[in-house]
């Protein structure tokens, strides 16, 4: 054979190596086949294989719809559907979160009527068994109100005032202290009511305690689930107190009571010093102070 010419089983391989490389598998073993009928020993380089897929460019995809790679980004649609997910999740979860909430002040509550009740037993150790007294400067009764000196005694007694408030209960912009009344708090305060002008055969009738040798289920604090005259207050509604305006103490037009707001109920506490949760359904309406204006449930 003249230099410079191939022979017939050369062009053969050509071919043969061609249309391998056309052909598009996972391995091309061609250059192997070669060497191996030259007698040579193949060595084996990176470049020896060739990927199944080849990414497409986009220019020469169909339509343009593909980009070479798979797009990760979110559609809008499925952006919406995310967040319509969470807003039901939300939506289920609040009131859970608000109800446990609630759960726990009103645990607080008990606490704190506990330690009130304490106080009172420690001031009638020193006053001969008598309550602190539950009226105000001008010896008149409100529930929700007590006269300066007792105030003055039960903060030397207790010295955390803050047990006289349930945890649910605030005031707004209302003044706690009325120089002619005395001071505002948080509870139904029941001890030493002046109960002169009560009609004694109405079921708004109780007995206010005097001492706490009294009966040990004599009343003594509650919640204050209290209306008339113009104000209307519930510190424990389904999920929290029924405020408005960030308060609970409400000054209302209308003739609305605690449950017409949406109060569920109140802790109670009594002269042997237990503290029970009651259902607005088993508690009475009672009369809540000395001039027939304001009433109360406990």
């Amino acid at each position: 054979m003249q230099p410079g010419r191939t022979s017939n089983r050369q062009r053969a391989t050509a071919v043969d190596v061609r249309r391998r490389l056309r052909n598009g598998g996972a391995v091309i073993p061609h250059r192997e086949s070669i060497l191996a009928r030259f007698g040579i020993a193949p060595v084996r380089t990176l470049t020896d294989y060739r990927p199944v897929f080849e990414p497409r460019s986009f220019a020469s995809s169909p339509a343009g719809r593909y980009s070479g790679t798979i797009s990760k980004a979110f559609t809008l649609i499925e952006l919406l559907v995310v967040i319509a997910i969470i807003a039901i999740l939300a939506a289920m979860l609040l009131p859970v979160l608000a109800t446990a909430k609630e759960k726990g002040k009103r645990t607080a509550c008990k606490s704190n009527l506990r330690q009130a009740i304490i106080t009172v037993h420690m001031y009638s150790n020193d006053y001969q068994d008598k309550v602190p007294d539950g009226r105000d400067n001008l010896d008149g009764w409100h529930a929700i109100r007590i006269r300066s000196t007792t105030y003055t005694n039960m903060i030397e007694y207790t010295g955390n005032f803050q047990i006289m408030d349930c945890p649910n209960y605030t005031f707004g912009t209302q003044p706690r202290y009325d120089g002619q009344w005395g001071y505002l708090i948080g509870y139904n305060y029941l001890g030493n009511a002046n109960m002169s002008q009560w009609n004694t055969t109405t079921p708004l009738y109780w007995s206010s305690p005097r001492k706490t040798t009294e009966s040990g289920t004599n009343f003594i604090l509650a919640d204050a689930n209290h209306w008339g005259g113009g104000l209307v207050m519930a510190p424990h509604g389904r999920n929290g107190p029924c405020n408005r305006n960030n308060s609970t103490f409400i000054r209302t037009g209308a003739n609305e009571t605690p449950q017409s707001i949406g109060a569920v109920g109140g802790n109670v506490g009594f002269l042997d010093g237990s503290v029970t949760w009651l259902s607005l359904k088993k508690m009475k309406s009672r009369y809540a102070s000395s001039y027939l204006l304001y009433y109360g449930n406990w």
